[in-house]
């Protein structure tokens, strides 16, 4: 997972622990980030299950688009579509079309306190950073190695510029 994939994991997090319903659509999270349409959020969310739980059980998820029928707690990507394609997506919609917080996991969870937030932002801090080190190190590791390398290559071009001026052959002359 990228820094990018880290950014984004933050900013779904922030969503998904504090938006008005407890379900979030993969398609919803595209709209509100403006993600291009083939970047894939259901990966994402399934690279982090401390954080996130793919799905919903059928009930949860049938009591909510009867809300969302009734024009209450529809997501935005939604409310602006034409009536008839609101109504075609919302049936439309399916346990594999949405995710939660793991802290969010029941109906009418309510939104995550500050702490469980900051917990969430603190622990894909860490995952930066580590990410960050191991690629100091990788590059540390290239560099002493090539440093070493250099430091053959020069000791066997002096090696071989003394046998040949004890030779008497001139490197420069033919």
């Amino acid at each position: 997972m990228d820094n990018d994939d880290l950014d984004l994991a933050s900013a779904i997090w922030i969503l998904a622990s504090n938006d008005e319903t407890h379900l979030i659509t993969y398609e919803g999270i595209r709209h509100r980030l403006s993600l291009p349409k083939e970047f894939d959020v259901k990966g994402l969310i399934k690279k982090r299950p401390e954080l996130f739980r793919p799905g919903a059980n059928a009930r949860t998820l049938d009591e909510w688009k009867i809300r969302m029928r009734d024009g209450k707690s529809l997501p935005s990507w939604i409310r602006e579509l034409p009536d008839e394609t609101r109504k075609h997506t919302i049936e439309g919609l399916s346990a594999d079309d949405v995710f939660r917080s793991q802290f969010r996991a029941h109906r009418e969870s309510p939104r995550s306190p500050i702490e469980i937030i900051s917990w969430g932002l603190q622990h894909l801090d860490r995952l930066r950073k580590a990410k960050l080190e191991a690629k100091e190190a990788t590059a540390k590791s290239w560099q002493m190695w090539l440093v070493s390398i250099i430091g053959v290559i020069n000791i066997v071009v002096s090696i071989a510029l003394t046998f040949m001026s004890k030779s008497g052959a001139h490197p420069c002359a033919q």
